[in-house]
């Protein structure tokens, strides 16, 4: 069926605001993104969920790849989503008999087939990219992007060597060698500029996804960017000073005053090239799953382990597999429920002058989902007890570092929501992200119920936006 009808590609910018692109658009600063509304069904998306703990990005989009609210899938961390096993949206489309491609979806599960492609998200160590060769890629960009606020993380030489190898066969274009260039030249003269690299990751992440794309050309393909959602959490008070109530030193930051605007016309640059797309037969659908707004608990510090597995050790802690997750997280799991508790134990003794080191989330069997409890500014000689009723202390920030941002954004139930029929239209109210898994199986002409077989709640709108099915081609917009 690949060579049917309209291919489709799910463009996901995590977290991008409504009224940002409103306002930015107005302006003339994002003439792409001005481009793909102006020809589209644009409509306002909406959790289906409104407490902030379930506001979560690997929950949403979760929720909206498979059509499954929080209350059936109960995925609430960003390592669940592959070993929970619902059906999601490409592999609901491979058992139908098409080609898909998922380049770095969000807590999505693996899948391998001719004529398709799977880059797991950058906080995703355990499965396996498809084809083997994104390996190569991914092994980088998971070390980078799980450790990204710690100066001291390192890749070697020999793996950077193999890596801008496999970029140079496979898509690297010139223009991301120039950006490369004139990156490192800036931070020759401004080691504060380092912040900027996450741009040059989604330009990587660009270049290979396009070349893939048009290798295999497959009837539905995702491609997901973060940068952006991570400087709104960072910076959202240096955007709108006047929502946040905060010491004047955390606004005393001109390096990053202009960052939130920056990475979103770094994405309108992006947009650009995938518009390009439509002229190789691609309809494109502009999502974000979720938005930000102003946090009122801004102020929070958030420290990190700089080596977590050695800091465990010492504790007599060892997990058959630690992951980093978000911010000053990790999740780690253990043989059974003895050692888990055991774990739990020597984790909750550590303490700094009495409070306690780590905190604890609601975690899957045989698994803990930890993180540093200290959320206060600490002096330089802070110590630490690993156990509860030891004198013995060792300096903090020798075994922890602080992350350098505050957040500042906090998740919001809205989302952005395009369609680039060719045809303009703003829908009024709100659709259900649970609504988009029936939506574009109903353009692909899929009718059967997923394999997993729980109900899906959200209900095509199709017909209201004028989507047609996938044997009967839509126009391609003229530009």
């Amino acid at each position: 069926m690949s060579g049917q009808g309209r291919r489709l590609i799910l463009v996901e910018f995590n977290e991008l605001c409504p009224g940002l692109l409103d306002r930015w658009m107005a302006e003339g600063r994002l003439p792409n993104f001005r481009r793909f509304h102006d020809s589209a069904q644009v409509l306002t998306g909406t959790a289906d969920v409104t407490e902030q703990q379930f506001l979560e990005p690997w929950i949403q989009w979760y929720s909206l790849h498979t059509g499954l609210g929080y209350d059936q899938h109960k995925v609430f961390h960003l390592t669940d989503g592959p070993r929970a096993g619902f059906t999601d949206i490409w592999h609901a489309l491979l058992a139908a008999g098409h080609s898909v491609g998922n380049f770095a979806g969000m807590n999505a599960g693996a899948f391998a087939a001719p004529g398709s492609f799977y880059l797991p998200d950058p906080w995703c160590s355990t499965e396996p990219p498809y084809p083997a060769e994104l390996a190569t890629y991914q092994r980088i960009v998971v070390t980078k992007v799980q450790e990204n606020s710690n100066a001291t993380a390192s890749v070697g030489g020999t793996d950077y060597a193999r890596f801008l190898s496999f970029l140079a066969m496979n898509g690297l274009r010139g223009g991301t060698l120039m950006a490369i260039g004139r990156q490192l030249l800036a931070e020759l003269s401004n080691r504060q500029a380092g912040w900027k690299r996450a741009a040059l990751l989604d330009k990587l992440q660009l270049d290979l996804f396009l070349r893939f794309w048009k290798r295999d050309r497959p009837d539905f393909a995702s491609f997901f960017l973060n940068s952006t959602a991570h400087f709104q959490h960072a910076y959202f008070h240096l955007l709108e000073p006047g929502q946040f109530a905060l010491p004047a030193e955390d606004f005393a930051d001109s390096e990053h005053r202009d960052a939130i605007l920056y990475g979103y016309q770094q994405m309108d640059s992006v947009l650009a090239d995938l518009l390009a797309l439509e002229r190789d037969g691609a309809m494109l659908v502009l999502s974000t799953a979720l938005s930000q707004q102003p946090n009122p608990g801004a102020g929070r510090r958030y420290y990190r382990p700089s080596d977590a597995e050695a800091l465990l050790a010492r504790m007599g802690v060892q997990p058959e597999l630690l992951l980093p997750v978000m911010a000053h997280q990790y999740s780690a799991t253990f043989p059974d429920a003895a050692a888990t508790e055991a774990a739990r134990t020597r984790l909750a003794a550590a303490h700094l002058e009495g409070r306690p080191l780590f905190t604890f989330d609601p975690a899957p069997e045989n698994t803990l989902f930890f993180g540093c409890g200290i959320g206060v500014d600490l002096p330089p000689d802070a110590q630490l007890s690993l156990a509860r009723d030891s004198n013995a202390t060792l300096p903090f920030f020798e075994h922890f570092y602080r992350v350098p941002h505050i957040k500042a954004g906090m998740h919001h139930p809205d989302s952005v929501l395009w369609f680039k029929t060719g045809h303009h239209a703003v829908h009024p109210g709100r659709c259900s992200i649970l609504d988009i898994f029936p939506t574009l199986l109903e353009y692909y002409g899929v009718a059967a119920a997923p394999a997993d077989g729980l109900p899906r709640r959200g209900r095509s709108f199709a017909d209201r936006i004028g989507l047609g099915r996938f044997e009967a081609a839509l126009p391609i917009a003229a530009e």
